[in-house]
């Protein structure tokens, strides 16, 4: 019974400094972290640890993935001749004044359209005997098909949808929420099929299901703010490891008995630490590596060594959370064994 009393005056020791926490600038994603070091600090008399920010990974700016893609033409008479063709419905729709505004991924799926339209409309030519017609189609078609490697990694490089979502966000997560973050890989999911498939075989993605896609990553701060919690677990994670250097000693277990401080660390680390910042540690790394393997997909279709180098950034970001995270556990481990705590 004294030692419940022991351990929970001890805790009401940070209660005014949790108090000042609440009040204070912390990154939403590390209030748990930090009023968990603030108990550790003021049970050890130790200095609290504040949280310095440190720049996160910038994503290339537009300017450095520009790609040219050159202008492939059919002449307005045999335009006009293809009215009977899906292609020359759809050429129409990209001379209208709406068609010249589409960019990014919606220009990019709008551009296999049109070839794999216009490969059809060469074999129906053929057949109705239009041989002339579908020999200068034809050559429009390989010049065509030609441009798409290139019109796939301007959109990669342009879409405004994907750009919000691999750019890392201003603000953090509280909490790991999996029906947000489903529902983004879902709107996620869409643009990977149209980016992983040959650009002459067809999607199981129609028009709708991409444009749907886009318009919910556009509007979803989900996978930005993950980012951003990621980064800032992970440095708030280096900046806590002074707070524990020769925790055994700092507790006072290197004598004989087992001083009260190291009764209101033990308290601290399972109340506080595995209740309620590992869950929240470990939410955010499952989905983080749930991530990744889109992630993975869209290094596999980008050609350009910046925007690689920044994906592999933001993959990197999980494997580090989760690494410092082990790293965190050890000095407590050797805490439980200097001071005779059963694990559990």
């Amino acid at each position: 019974m004294n030692t419940i009393v022991r351990s929970l005056r001890g805790l009401g020791y940070a209660s005014v400094a949790f108090v000042l926490m609440a009040c204070s600038d912390v990154p939403t994603a590390l209030a748990p972290l930090h009023d968990y070091q603030t108990r550790i600090a003021n049970t050890l008399a130790r200095e609290t640890i504040e949280y310095q920010s440190v720049s996160v990974p910038q994503l290339p700016d537009v300017r450095e993935l520009r790609v040219e893609v050159p202008r492939v033409s059919v002449s307005l008479l045999d335009s006009w001749r293809l009215d009977q063709c899906a292609a020359g419905q759809l050429i129409a729709q990209r001379n209208s004044a709406l068609g010249k505004l589409e960019g990014g991924l919606t220009r990019y799926f709008f551009d296999r359209r049109l070839t794999q339209a216009i490969a059809s409309c060469i074999e129906d030519l053929e057949l109705s005997g239009e041989a002339a017609l579908a020999s200068r189609l034809q050559k429009a078609y390989t010049e065509k098909l030609a441009t798409l490697p290139a019109s796939k990694q301007l959109a990669i490089a342009t879409d405004d949808a994907l750009r919000h979502t691999l750019r890392v966000a201003a603000t953090s997560h509280k909490t790991a929420d999996d029906d947000a973050f489903a529902a983004a890989l879902a709107a996620f999911d869409p643009l990977l099929a149209v980016l992983t498939a040959s650009a002459t075989d067809a999607t199981a993605i129609d028009e709708q299901q991409l444009e749907q896609a886009l318009e919910h990553l556009h509007q979803t701060d989900y996978l930005p703010k993950l980012w951003r919690t990621l980064h800032e677990l992970d440095t708030y994670l280096i900046q806590l490891e002074p707070l524990l250097n020769d925790l055994p000693t700092a507790a006072g277990c290197t004598s004989a008995g087992r001083p009260e401080r190291a009764e209101v660390l033990h308290t601290v680390f399972l109340k506080f630490f595995i209740q309620r910042v590992q869950p929240q540690l470990a939410g955010f790394t499952r989905q983080g590596y749930e991530v990744n393997e889109r992630l993975q997909q869209l290094t596999k279709v980008t050609e350009q060594a910046a925007l690689q180098d920044y994906l592999q950034q933001l993959q990197t970001l999980t494997q580090r959370l989760n690494q410092r995270s082990r790293a965190h556990v050890q000095p407590w481990q050797d805490f439980f064994t200097a001071c005779g705590f059963k694990p559990g």
